[in-house]
């Protein structure tokens, strides 16, 4: 790349804060500190400057920080302070209360920082919180990743609890006066969100963020945002991206993000929180369809909304809590991390603006999610083999629920991760039935995914890419998730082999996809047919929250409007 071509991410709410917390650990977990002992060659990792930013703090020690601005309720920060550690305005209370003048002296370290965009900054106090196992380790640098468990798939109560990351002082945005609840959605409506916005104390503090961070940026060409579609964090959501358009006109890759489990609201039995979900995602999904440059809705579960099942998806070689929200969440930053790499590696020319407009033509904004994770090949297996024997079953599984994209008539974006360039095909003199096979003369693991694609799925469109770079499993990632099927380096077992007992996975091979075909318009369908049942008028928190009929029915319009451009008339 000829400059780094930085993107802004935003995480709104607290499903998205667990899904960015496993995106963020998996980026620093590919931080190459030394090349000579990289396995990877330097130009297919991952170009981290365009998602982090460099600082420098008091101390001149130099920080690198994800360029990130997150929203969350009160309570879900545990013992995270406010104003990040790394910049000498956080003060850990010991047995000995500090000084007031090293109380000041920090004080005017941090206003040397710019840490506020107000006129002054306040010395506050913070409760004290308990610490996760993994968190005490992390602060003595004694994690260990091969033999101890920590149980977080039990006792992770906050994605606090394994965030690896440190974050900058501007990131964390605390919405006062909603407490979480472990039980309820204290930010219920799509119209709470949008009032959330519209407050002064929090929109100018917010918009000065955003644009003290693009100020920072060469080249800012666009944004990450990842929301909870089901509460009132997709207002919040919606006024965003009003904001992001007026004001800096780039792309944004947008992903509404559903619970892995039915979501409860104050004062509402479950068929009016059913009902309130659907209206939450008929004004996201409305607003999106006019102000995101493309939208992909994520979840674990195979169904939303009036979902009584509560089914989740099925990954061969993987198996979670359906409801667990640090293994679910683990699974979609999976996703996040590897479809990603399309336009964050080093050697690719894609921009986030032509990765949108490849996969979301002529205003299909409307995307599909689909992975294997982790891939199906066993070990030793060549990938020219593996994808023969797979001409006639489907190597992904949907992560976005309710869509089903066939395998015809489709334009896709496909990452693979992991594979090493050994492992593509034999070398000719033990090529044996290879040389037959027309992928024989392909000579990188995107070229043949291509050609793949190109036989498997008639009339459709493929964008590969590929990288040798696994997926990191250890330690924050919940390892226990891989069946024992799995080998250590993420590949199967052949025969149907065990993994030794007391041995984890390390990583894992990866196929990533974002799809979209005129079938997509069926979860447009769904969505609309669900507001049959919808009652607007006896939803309280949306007549309380000024939510016209006339608005809501506007929306209902844009909806079908939207449906249109899936017609099968419309040609990708």
């Amino acid at each position: 790349m000829d400059h780094t071509r930085e993107i802004l991410t935003f995480q709104l709410g607290t499903y998205a804060n667990y899904v960015g917390a496993h995106f963020w650990n998996q980026q620093e977990s590919n931080f190459v500190y030394d090349s000579n002992n990289s396995q990877v060659e330097e130009e297919q990792l991952p170009q981290n400057d365009v998602l982090y930013r460099e600082g420098l703090n008091d101390l001149n020690q130099t920080t690198y920080t994800p360029r990130l601005l997150s929203v969350d309720l009160v309570g879900t920060l545990g013992h995270l302070p406010m104003v990040g550690e790394l910049y000498g305005n956080y003060v850990p209370l010991l047995d000995e209360q500090p000084t007031d003048d090293h109380l000041q002296k920090v004080k005017e370290n941090a206003e040397q920082n710019n840490l506020s965009t107000g006129s002054e900054l306040d010395v506050l106090k913070q409760p004290k919180a308990t610490m996760s196992e993994y968190q005490k380790d992390l602060l003595k640098n004694a994690v260990n990743t091969q033999n101890k468990d920590y149980n977080l798939k039990e006792t992770c109560s906050s994605w606090a609890d394994y965030l690896y990351t440190r974050y900058h002082p501007r990131t964390f945005n605390v919405l006062q006066g909603f407490i979480r609840q472990s039980d309820v959605q204290v930010l219920g409506t799509h119209a709470a969100g949008v009032e959330i916005w519209q407050s002064p104390g929090f929109n100018d503090d917010f918009c000065d963020r955003i644009r003290l961070y693009a100020e920072e940026c060469d080249g800012l060409q666009g944004f990450q945002v990842l929301f909870d579609v089901d509460d009132g964090f997709s207002g919040l959501a919606s006024k965003l991206l009003e904001h992001l358009n007026d004001e800096y006109s780039r792309a944004s890759f947008v992903l509404p993000l559903h619970y892995p489990r039915n979501v409860s609201y104050a004062q509402a039995d479950s068929r009016t929180a059913q009902s309130i979900r659907v209206v939450n995602s008929v004004l996201s999904y409305s607003h999106l369809s006019e102000q995101a440059s493309m939208f992909t809705p994520l979840s674990t579960l195979s169904t939303i909304w009036r979902n009584n099942t509560q089914q989740s998806r099925h990954l061969p070689g993987l198996k979670w809590q359906s409801d667990n929200l640090y293994q679910s969440s683990a699974v979609l930053a999976a996703f996040l991390d590897t479809v990603t790499l399309s336009y964050r590696l080093r050697q690719t020319p894609e921009t986030l603006l032509r990765f949108c407009e490849r996969v979301a033509p002529h205003g299909r904004k409307l995307t599909a999610a689909a992975m294997s994770l982790p891939l199906g090949m066993q070990q030793e297996q060549d990938l020219i083999d593996y994808l023969d024997q797979s001409v006639n079953t489907s190597l992904l599984a949907q992560l976005s629920p309710g869509c089903d994209p066939g395998t015809s008539h489709l334009v896709q974006s496909v990452v693979a991760r992991g594979i090493p360039y050994a492992r593509l095909k034999r070398p000719m003199e033990q090529a044996g039935p290879q040389l037959r096979m027309a992928a024989y003369g392909c000579d990188s693991v995107s070229q043949m995914l291509q050609l793949y694609y190109q036989c498997a799925y008639h009339g459709s469109l493929t964008h590969a890419a590929s990288t040798p770079l696994p997926l990191k499993t250890q330690l924050p990632f919940p390892y226990e998730i891989f069946e024992d099927t799995i080998a250590n380096d993420g590949f199967k077992l052949p025969s149907d082999g065990q993994r030794e007992p007391d041995t984890r996975v390390d990583s894992a091979p990866v196929l990533a996809a974002l799809q979209n075909s005129s079938k997509l318009g069926d979860h447009l369908d769904a969505l609309h047919a669900q507001t049959h049942r919808v009652q607007l008028a006896k939803l309280q928190s949306y007549s309380l929250g000024g939510l016209e009929r006339g608005d809501y029915e506007s929306s209902l319009d844009r909806l079908l409007e939207f449906r249109d451009n899936y017609e099968d008339s419309h040609y990708l």
